[in-house]
């Protein structure tokens, strides 16, 4: 006849279970709040090496006195068909005035240029905003979105005040496939 063994009778297999069963709990409990953060390295052209979050959230890039607050790749109509235009908008901290601000393109070599303002506005809440005209598949800028597979884009805001600083923000974008199939029908391409 088997008899069942009495968990309580043997101390050390209550103590010997406790663990496991905290540990699935605490997992039980706490799976739903965990998030993984996922980001590569990658070294841009100008040889620094960044990290490219590798998620749909929102980049923060922030210096203290300049933040990229936006970067939007916009389909927008051309003269033949539809071209992908660069937005682009910059906070600054309150006194901070730009005299010039360059965007280069820095995820290759050659180093692109995107956008030169010699005379940059600011708006009355300290905001800079501006785009490139929509540009062709074919463009240097653009044709990354032929590619197939995942792309990692890097892009360099330079910003001189009027103080005399020199602020250099590095913006870093994943394009994960699917988002570049969507951007190819949008442009009829």
């Amino acid at each position: 006849m088997h008899r069942l063994m009495n968990p309580m009778r043997i101390p050390c297999a209550v103590f010997r279970s406790l663990p496991g069963a905290l540990a699935a709990v605490s997992l039980g409990v706490t799976g739903c709040l965990i998030q993984g953060n996922y980001s590569a390295k990658v070294t841009t052209a100008d040889g620094v090496q960044i990290d490219v979050p590798l998620s749909r959230e929102p980049v923060v890039v922030d210096d203290g006195t300049v933040s990229v607050k936006k970067f939007l790749f916009q389909p927008l109509p051309m003269d033949k068909g539809k071209g992908l235009a660069l937005a682009f908008m910059l906070e600054f901290k309150q006194g901070a005035k730009p005299v010039a601000i360059q965007v280069d393109d820095i995820s290759d070599t050659p180093i692109l240029s995107v956008h030169t303002d010699n005379a940059p506005a600011l708006s009355n809440k300290n905001m800079w905003s501006a785009g490139t005209p929509p540009r062709g598949s074919a463009d240097d800028l653009v044709k990354w979105i032929m590619t197939l597979e995942n792309t990692v884009k890097a892009y360099r805001f330079t910003v001189r005040l009027a103080d005399g600083t020199t602020h250099v923000l590095r913006y870093p974008i994943f394009a994960p496939a699917p988002m570049k199939a969507y951007m190819r029908a949008q442009l009829g391409v």
